[in-house]
């Protein structure tokens, strides 16, 4: 009983932890420009994403990333915009895996600390691993958050993604 519970809360930590993901980058969106119109948040298919608004046609990023980013420029009128889209899913993301973390902790709940902060790095490994950095090299293009990042400032993004690794593993390593 104990391991199905565990199970089923991993995946419903998963699940809230896309969620939030997706939930970045449609904020990210709204700062940057992106009328909140133009924008929807697609949880129940593989890979989550928000799609963008192209006339009456929705884009995904799944289906034609080139049309996507053309959408995208449309609204984010500057590099930095574009980088804070890209990046607004991972920094909440991380924001949210620390305060949950925090929370366990200061609660004495170091096992959920502990897993929290796992799952979440063991997320970002997974996509930037499997499914981001593989098929853009594939493509020859971004596909992904951090290959999104890296066509868009690639020190910035070396820095960023450095932080929320090291991040993520600190606090694997804090609640061991």
């Amino acid at each position: 009983m104990g391991f199905l519970l565990v199970f089923v809360l991993i995946v419903g930590l998963v699940f809230v932890l896309i969620v939030v993901h997706e939930s970045g980058h449609y904020l990210a969106g709204l700062m940057g420009g992106i009328p909140a119109r133009d924008m929807r948040l697609v949880l129940l298919t593989f890979p989550q994403h928000v799609a963008v608004r192209d006339g009456h046609d929705w884009v995904s990023p799944v289906q034609d990333i080139r049309r996507y980013i053309e959408v995208t420029r449309r609204h984010l009128y500057s590099r930095g915009a574009a980088f804070r889209w890209v990046a607004g899913g991972i920094a909440l993301e991380l924001a949210f895996t620390m305060a949950l973390w925090g929370t366990a902790m200061a609660a004495g709940y170091r096992g959920i600390a502990f897993w929290a902060a796992c799952v979440s790095l063991a997320m970002y490994a997974i996509n930037v691993g499997l499914m981001d950095l593989p098929w853009a090299f594939w493509y020859g293009c971004a596909v992904g958050d951090t290959s999104g990042l890296w066509q868009i400032a690639p020190i910035p993004a070396v820095i960023f993604t450095a932080v929320t690794v090291a991040s993520r593993a600190l606090l694997v390593v804090l609640s061991a």
